[in-house]
C-alpha cells in the first residue's frame, strides 16, 4: 500500500523536481504524514506555473526537508499541514520579457468544475522555517532571509477556523472568495550595487518586523479560473536608519530595475486587461430568493473582489537619515561633525488598481473617498477634453444637420464614462454605448462609433498614496547641549475634520487591453496636501542642500539620457500650507512688542503644469500668462537706463511667449499612437496663491496673536527651466494692492531674518559648488506689483495721549516696561473671564458637534468623546508656540477657501447608522444594515488600520479643541485679532507700478527695482483698533487702473525710483573651508519727488529704523535730481516766548551721496549717474534738452519761490486774524470792565446813601429817648 501511493507521488511530482528518487520520500499512509528529503525543483517549470513576472527567472529552487500531514477523518475541517525546513531560491533579472515555455502547458492541470479535492488543496496552511532569495543582477546583487513563514486560511474576519468558514460562495453569479493569511515573523533584505562608478558604495540593509499579509482570492466555480484578487500587506512599525550611500545604492538598484520591470509589466498588464475585459458576466438568475441565500449573497457583496488590487497598510514608519564624511556633508561649522534628520509617517496606505476600468467608479476602493479629493473631477475633465479632442482629430468630416442636432448627445458619450457613472448603479459598458440609442448611431459616421466602441474599453493602472500624518524633524547634530528634536515640518490637522488624510497622491497610467496601437490620455499625477506647518532652519536646510545631491548626482548614468523627458500631466494643491519663520537667541523677552514667529500663510496654493480652459476667467490660462508678459514689458525701465545694464539677462524667457501664443505644441505626426494627442507643451508650469498673507505672531503686546504685515494679496507665478534644471525663469504677478504694516520691533525681527537667510543662501551656494558635477546655475525671477502700501506704526506725538494710553505698539524705555507688565497681567486677567468670551466659548461648543456629524466612520463615537462640556471658567492660557492659534489670520482667505474645498470637506453620507460594527467580530454574520457598511469594514486588515488611525487621531482632537477654545468666534475679526486700546501714529508710503527682477548665477547676484508715485500721507493720532479696520478695508477700495492701448505699446518713462543692489563673490584660496568674501554695491536714482513730512514724524522714521547690532556699512551711491522735502514743524516750542516754528524746506537739485566699506559718507555734485556707469554708451544730452532743461530749473525755482511766499503771506494773514480776534475781544473785555466799573460805582453811591439814612434814623431815635426821659 506504501509503495502504491509513492510511486502515484513520485509521478506527480517528477513533473515539478529534478532526480527524485523513492529512498527520499517517507510515507505513513495510516497516520497521514510522511516526509521529503533533498528536494530540487525544475525552475523553468516553475517559473511559469508561479506566473512569476516577466522581468524575473527563477534558477533554482531546493528544499533541504518536507514534511506533510494529513488528518483524513477531518479534511473537510482541518487542512492538510506542509512543512518546510529551509528553502533556497536564486533569481535573475531579464533584460528583456521573458517568454512563456510551451513545455509548461502540459503541466499545467486540466482545466474542470471546482471539486472537493479543489476545496481541499485550496485549504492547506504552509509553514516554512527558513526562505534565502537571491537576487542576481547586473547592476547589483541582494538577498532576502524571511524566517517563521506560515500560510493558513482565515475566517473574512481575520481568525482561524474550521476550513468550510473560510470559503464563501456566491448562489447567483457562481464564484468563490477564499481567504488567506501570510505572515513572517522577521525578513532581513541586503542589497550591494556593482560597477565602477558604485564600487565603494556600502551595501544596503533593511530590516522588517512581523508582518501580515491578507489575502482574497475569488475564483470561478465552472472552471477553477482565478478573475480576481486582493492582497494587504500589514507591517509592524518600521524604523530604518539610512546613510547617504545606502540611499545611492537604493537608487542604483532602482535604476537598473526600472526599464526592465516596465518593458515586462506593460506587457503583462496588457494581456491580463485583455482576458478580465473578455470574460463573459455572470447572469444572476431569477430564481426566487430564500432567507438563507439573501444572507449568502449579502456575505459575498460585502467581501466581494471587484477588481484585482494590492495594498500596503503601514501604521508608522521612522526614518533616520545620517550624512556620511564626504561631500554629502556641508562644511558649515555646525554641520561639520555630521547630522541626522528623522522622518516619521503615520498611517500611511498605498493602493495599487492595475486593471481599473476608466469608466466605471471608484466606490467599491477599500477605504477611498471619492468625495474628499476634487481629483476625480480634474480626471473626469481631462477624459472629457480627451475625448472630444479624439473625435475631432480622428473623424473631422462634417456631420449632416440631423447628425448635427445629434452631436451633443454622441459628445456627451464620453463624457458619461468619466463623469456620470454616479448616476448609474451599475456598470456602464461603453463599448455598448452606442447601441442604446440606434438613432444616434446610425447618424454618426463608421469611424465615430468605432472610436467610441475604443473608448469603451480603456482601462488605467491608478496607484493611490495616503498618509494620515507624518512630520519631519529639524537635523540634530553632535553637540553637548542636545535638545528634544523640534519638527520642521508638521501637520495642523486641527483645522480640519479627524478623517481627514494629510496627503492624498494618485498615479494614473491610462491602456488598452491586448496589443491595439490607439491615442490614449496622457499620465496624470495628483498630489494634494492638508495644512502642515513649515518652519525654516537653517541648519536644517543648509545640510538638506548637501545631502540631497550627494545622494541623486546630476552626472549619475541612469541610461535615460537619450531618453525623451516624461510627458505627465501634474496638478498639486496644499490647502492652507503655513511658513514659520521663527526667531533666533537674539529675541528679547522684554521687548512686549518683539514677536517671536512670522507666519507666511495662504488659503490655497496650486502647482501644474496643465492649462485651464480658454474660457475660464481666471489665473492659469494662457492669456493670463500673456497678460502677466505684458505687464512684465510695459512697467519695465528701458534696457539703456538705470537699473539695467548691459548684461543683465531678460525675465522673460522666449518659452513664455511661445507658450502665451501657443506655438509651442510638440509635433507627434499623424501616425497613429498612443502618444498621438500629446501635443500640448508640459514644460511651462503655473503657481497660484489664493491669497497670501503674513503675520508676526507671539508679541505680548497683542497677547500672542496674529498682527498683521501683509495683507491678503493673491500671487500668480509662472515658471520654465531647462532640461537639467540648471537655468529657471520666473515670472509673478500680484492682484490689487498690497498693504503692509511695521513697527520698531517688527523691523527689527525681518532683519534678523534677512540675515539668517543669507547665510543660509551662501552656504548653499558654496556647497553646491564643491559637488564634482557642479554647473553655474542661474534663476532670473521678474515680479511685478501694481501697488504697494507701507505704513510705519509709529509713537503718537499728540500732547495728553501718551499718559492715559498704553503705548505697546512703540519703543519704549526700559524704566517703563516692568511697570506695563504687572498692568498688562492684570488686564489680561480680568478680560480672560468677560461675559463675552463666555459666550464664544458656548457658542463654539455648540458648532463642533456639527462639524463633527458629516464625518464618518469610527471616528463618530470618538468625536462625541472629545467634544464634551469642558470647563469654560478657567480657559487655557494662550502659548506663545500656539500652531493652531492662527484662525484669525485665516479670515483674509476664508471666503475663497470655501468655495475652492467645498467637494474636499464633502464626507461620504451614505453610510447607515443602522450598521453594527460589533458585528463583524462575533461568530454569526449580522445582516441587518449590511449593505449600507462602508467597503473598508468588509476587510479585517483595513478595519484594523482604520482602528488605529482613530486611536491616533483622537489625541489629535482633543488638542484641537482646547486649541478653539482659546480664542472665541469673535476673535476671528480683525479688531479682535489683536485688541489693543493704545493710540498710535502712522506715515504711510505709496509705490505704484513695481517691478523687481532678481538674477544669480555665476557667483554673481543682482537685484533690480523700479517704481513710480512715490507718495506719503501721516497719520497723528489713530486708536489701534481703528487702524486695523482700516487696514484690512483700504486693498478692497482699490481698483487698478485701466491700461488703454497706447500705453500697452509705449515704453516707460525714466522711473521716478530707481535701485540696484549687486553682490559679487570674490575668489578664495582653495584650501579656505569657509564661505568666501563677497563685495557688495547699492546703486539708487530718486527724482522728481515732492514729499511733506511732520518733523515729528521724520524724528519717529530715524528711531524706527535705527538697528540694535552695529553692522558693517554697505557701499553705497545714491542720486538725487529734483526732490524737493517740506518739514512741518509739529512739536511742541519749549517756551512761551519762543516764536511760532516754521517749516523747514530742501530743495535738492543734484546730489549725489557715497559711502564706502569705511563707513564715510561724501556728498557732493554728480561724477557720472548711475545710468552711465551701468551702460557705458549712453548717448550725451544735446545743448537744446540743456537750454530747456536749464528753463525749466529756473521755472520751478521760481515758482518753488513764489510758492514760499504765498505760504509766508497766508501765515500772516493766518497771524492777522488771529490779532483781530484778540483785539475784539480784548475790546468787548474792555467794555465789560467799563461797564462793571459804573455799577460798582452807582453800588457805592447807595451804599453811602443807606449808610447816611441809618445814621439818621439812629440819631432821632437817641433824641427820642432822651425827650422822654
Amino acid at each position: 500500500m506504501v509503495t502504491i501511493i509513492k510511486n502515484q507521488l513520485l509521478k506527480h511530482l517528477s513533473r515539478f523536481t529534478k532526480n527524485l528518487s523513492p529512498e527520499q520520500i517517507s510515507l505513513s499512509a495510516l497516520r497521514g504524514s510522511g516526509e521529503l528529503q533533498d528536494l530540487t525543483l525544475d525552475e523553468e517549470l516553475l517559473t511559469d506555473l508561479l506566473e512569476l513576472p516577466g522581468w524575473v527567472r527563477l534558477t533554482s529552487a531546493k528544499c533541504n526537508r518536507a514534511s506533510f500531514r494529513i488528518q483524513w477523518t477531518k479534511l473537510k475541517t482541518v487542512p492538510i499541514v506542509l512543512n518546510l525546513d529551509e528553502v533556497h531560491i536564486a533569481l535573475e533579472v531579464c533584460q528583456e520579457p521573458r517568454v512563456m515555455n510551451p513545455g509548461a502547458a502540459g503541466a499545467l492541470p486540466v482545466p474542470g468544475k471546482y471539486s472537493y479535492i479543489h476545496k481541499v488543496i485550496d485549504g492547506i496552511s504552509v509553514a516554512v522555517n527558513h526562505v534565502q532569495i537571491d537576487f542576481n543582477c547586473e547592476a547589483f546583487t541582494s538577498s532576502v532571509q524571511i524566517s517563521r513563514v506560515t500560510v493558513e486560511s482565515r475566517t473574512p474576519e481575520g481568525r482561524k477556523g474550521d476550513l468550510r468558514l473560510t470559503r464563501i460562495k456566491s448562489p447567483d453569479t457562481g464564484q468563490l472568495l477564499i481567504f488567506k493569511e501570510l505572515e513572517w515573523q522577521s525578513a532581513r533584505i541586503e542589497a550591494k550595487a556593482h560597477g565602477a562608478a558604485n564600487a565603494n558604495l556600502p551595501p544596503l540593509r533593511l530590516l522588517l518586523g512581523n508582518t501580515h499579509c491578507r489575502i482574497v482570492i475569488k475564483k470561478r466555480l465552472s472552471d477553477c479560473a482565478v478573475i480576481g484578487s486582493r492582497l494587504a500587506i500589514c507591517p509592524e512599525p518600521l524604523a530604518w536608519a539610512l546613510t547617504d550611500g545606502q540611499l545611492r545604492a537604493m537608487l542604483a538598484c532602482a535604476v537598473a530595475l526600472a526599464k526592465p520591470v516596465q518593458r515586462a509589466t506593460a506587457a503583462a498588464t496588457r494581456i491580463k486587461a485583455l482576458r478580465k475585459i473578455e470574460e463573459p458576466r455572470e447572469q444572476i438568475s431569477s430564481r426566487p430568493a430564500t432567507g438563507e441565500r439573501d444572507i449568502l449573497a449579502r456575505m459575498f457583496a460585502k467581501h466581494d473582489v471587484r477588481e484585482t488590487s494590492y495594498h500596503l497598510l503601514a501604521p508608522r514608519i521612522d526614518l533616520h537619515l545620517c550624512d556620511d564624511p564626504g561631500l554629502g556633508r556641508s562644511e558649515k561649522p555646525s554641520l561639520s561633525n555630521g547630522g541626522a534628520l528623522q522622518v516619521t509617517l503615520v498611517s500611511m496606505q498605498a493602493d495599487l488598481f492595475p486593471y481599473h476600468k476608466a469608466s466605471d467608479d471608484r466606490r467599491h476602493w477599500r477605504g477611498y473617498r471619492e468625495a474628499a479629493t476634487p481629483h476625480s473631477q480634474w480626471l473626469s475633465q481631462a477624459l472629457s477634453s480627451f475625448c472630444t479632442t479624439l473625435l475631432d482629430s480622428l473623424d473631422p468630416r462634417p456631420l449632416t444637420p440631423s447628425s448635427k442636432m445629434s452631436q451633443p448627445e454622441k459628445s456627451e458619450e464620453p463624457v458619461s464614462n468619466g463623469i456620470k457613472h454616479k448616476q448609474t448603479p451599475t456598470q456602464h459598458n461603453a463599448s455598448t454605448a452606442p447601441s442604446t440609442n440606434s438613432t444616434t448611431a446610425s447618424q454618426a459616421s463608421p469611424t465615430r462609433t468605432r472610436i467610441l466602441q475604443q473608448l469603451g474599453k480603456l482601462m488605467t493602472t491608478c496607484l493611490v498614496l495616503r498618509i494620515d500624518d507624518f512630520t519631519v524633524y529639524k537635523v540634530s547634530t553632535g553637540s553637548k547641549n542636545r535638545d528634544a528634536p523640534r519638527p520642521l515640518v508638521s501637520a495642523e490637522k486641527a483645522t480640519l475634520p479627524g478623517d481627514a488624510g494629510l496627503l492624498h497622491a494618485e498615479l494614473t497610467f491610462f491602456y488598452y487591453p491586448g496589443d491595439v496601437c490607439f491615442p490614449v490620455p496622457a499620465p496624470k499625477l495628483y498630489v494634494q496636501l492638508s495644512p502642515v506647518r513649515i518652519s525654516v532652519d537653517v541648519n536644517t536646510v543648509v545640510w538638506l542642500g548637501a545631502f540631497l545631491p550627494h545622494v541623486v548626482p546630476r552626472g549619475q548614468d541612469m541610461d535615460i539620457e537619450d531618453a525623451p523627458p516624461a510627458y505627465m500631466d501634474v496638478r498639486m494643491e496644499a490647502i492652507m500650507p503655513k511658513l514659520v519663520l521663527e526667531a533666533g537667541p537674539e529675541h528679547v523677552s522684554a521687548q512686549r512688542d518683539r514677536p517671536r514667529e512670522l507666519h507666511l500663510c495662504t488659503a490655497r496654493a496650486t502647482l501644474t503644469n496643465v492649462r485651464e480652459s480658454p474660457r475660464a476667467n481666471s489665473a492659469g490660462t494662457r492669456a493670463d500668462l500673456a497678460s502677466i508678459l505684458a505687464a512684465l514689458r510695459r512697467s519695465a525701465p528701458p534696457r539703456d537706463q538705470f537699473p539695467c545694464a548691459v548684461d543683465d539677462m531678460d525675465p522673460i524667457h522666449e518659452q513664455f511667449i511661445l507658450h502665451a501664443d501657443n506655438l509651442d505644441d510638440i509635433d507627434r505626426g499623424t501616425a497613429m499612437s498612443p502618444e498621438l494627442l500629446w501635443r500640448e507643451n508640459r514644460s511651462v508650469w503655473c503657481a497660484r496663491v489664493e491669497p497670501l498673507w503674513a503675520d508676526f505672531c507671539g508679541a505680548r503686546a497683542t497677547n500672542y496673536k496674529p498682527a498683521p504685515l501683509l495683507d491678503a494679496t493673491p500671487l500668480t507665478a509662472w515658471l520654465c527651466f531647462a532640461d537639467d534644471f540648471s537655468r529657471i525663469w520666473i515670472v509673478a504677478r500680484t492682484c490689487g494692492l498690497a498693504g503692509l504694516q511695521l513697527n520698531h520691533y517688527q523691523m527689527l525681527f525681518l532683519m534678523r531674518q534677512l540675515e539668517r537667510i543669507s547665510e543660509m543662501t551662501a552656504w548653499l551656494a558654496h556647497d553646491a559648488e564643491r559637488q564634482p558635477d557642479a554647473e553655474d546655475g542661474t534663476i532670473v525671477v521678474g515680479v511685478v506689483v501694481p501697488a504697494v502700501e507701507l505704513t510705519f506704526v509709529l509713537p503718537s506725538n499728540c500732547p495728553g495721549q501718551e499718559s492715559s494710553r498704553d503705548l505697546d505698539s512703540v519703543p519704549l524705555d526700559s524704566s517703563s516696561l516692568q511697570d506695563l507688565k504687572m498692568e498688562h497681567q492684570t488686564v489680561s486677567t480680568l478680560g480672560a473671564s468677560t461675559p463675552l468670551e463666555e459666550n464664544c466659548i458656548g457658542s463654539e461648543a455648540t458648532m463642533a458637534p456639527s462639524m463633527m456629524d458629516r464625518d464618518s466612520g469610527v471616528l463618530a463615537t470618538t468625536s462625541v468623546e472629545v467634544y464634551q462640556p469642558i470647563p469654560i471658567e478657567e480657559p487655557p492660557p494662550p502659548s506663545p508656540g500656539l500652531s493652531f492659534g492662527g484662525f484669525s489670520s485665516m479670515r483674509r482667505g476664508f471666503t475663497s477657501l470655501v468655495t475652492s474645498i467645498d467637494s474636499a470637506l464633502t464626507r461620504d453620507d451614505t453610510r447607515s447608522d443602522a450598521a453594527s460594527t460589533a458585528s463583524s467580530d462575533s461568530d454569526r454574520y449580522v445582516v441587518v444594515g449590511l449593505a449600507a457598511e462602508s467597503p473598508d469594514d468588509a476587510d479585517m486588515a483595513f478595519r484594523e488600520f482604520e482602528h488605529g488611525r482613530a486611536a491616533s487621531s483622537s489625541g489629535v482632537e482633543v488638542a484641537a479643541e482646547v486649541v478653539e477654545r482659546s480664542s472665541s468666534p469673535s476673535d476671528h475679526s480683525v479688531t479682535s485679532s489683536c485688541r489693543r486700546r493704545d493710540v498710535i501714529s502712522t506715515s504711510t508710503w505709496r509705490l505704484n507700478n513695481i517691478h523687481i527682477v532678481h538674477q544669480s548665477g555665476g557667483g554673481r547676484t543682482c537685484l533690480r527695482l523700479a517704481a513710480d508715485d512715490l507718495k506719503s500721507d501721516e497719520c497723528n493720532a489713530i486708536p489701534w483698533d481703528e487702524f486695523q479696520n482700516k487696514f484690512s478695508m483700504r486693498a478692497r477700495a482699490w481698483l487698478e487702473p485701466v491700461v488703454s492701448e497706447s500705453d500697452e505699446l509705449a515704453p516707460r518713462n525714466e522711473p521716478l525710483v530707481a535701485a540696484r543692489l549687486v553682490r559679487t563673490q570674490l575668489p578664495r584660496a582653495p584650501e579656505d573651508k569657509g564661505l568666501a568674501p563677497f563685495e557688495e554695491l547699492l546703486e539708487a536714482r530718486i527724482r522728481d519727488l515732492s514729499i511733506a513730512l511732520n518733523m515729528s514724524t521724520a524724528l519717529a522714521l530715524a528711531e524706527l529704523i535705527e538697528d540694535e547690532v552695529v553692522a558693517p556699512p554697505m557701499p553705497l551711491e545714491v542720486l538725487i535730481e529734483n526732490v524737493k522735502l517740506h518739514l512741518i514743524e509739529d512739536r511742541p516750542t519749549r517756551s512761551i516766548s519762543s516764536p511760532p516754528p516754521q517749516p523747514l524746506d530742501i530743495d535738492l537739485t543734484t546730489l549725489r551721496m557715497t559711502r564706502d566699506t569705511a563707513g564715510v559718507v561724501r556728498l557732493g555734485p554728480p561724477v557720472s549717474t548711475p545710468s552711465t556707469i551701468a551702460s557705458p554708451a549712453t548717448p550725451q544730452p544735446q545743448p537744446e534738452l540743456d537750454e530747456a532743461r536749464e528753463k525749466i530749473d529756473r521755472l520751478n525755482r521760481e515758482n518753488e519761490e513764489l510758492r514760499k511766499r504765498l505760504v509766508t503771506l497766508a501765515r500772516i494773514a493766518e497771524d492777522n486774524r488771529e490779532l483781530r480776534a484778540k483785539v475784539e475781544e480784548a475790546s468787548v473785555l474792555r467794555q465789560c470792565v467799563h461797564s462793571a466799573q459804573q455799577e460798582a460805582a452807582s453800588l457805592l453811591a447807595d451804599k453811602q446813601e443807606l449808610l447816611e439814612a441809618m445814621r439818621i434814623l439812629q440819631e432821632q431815635i437817641s433824641g427820642g429817648c432822651r425827650g422822654k426821659r
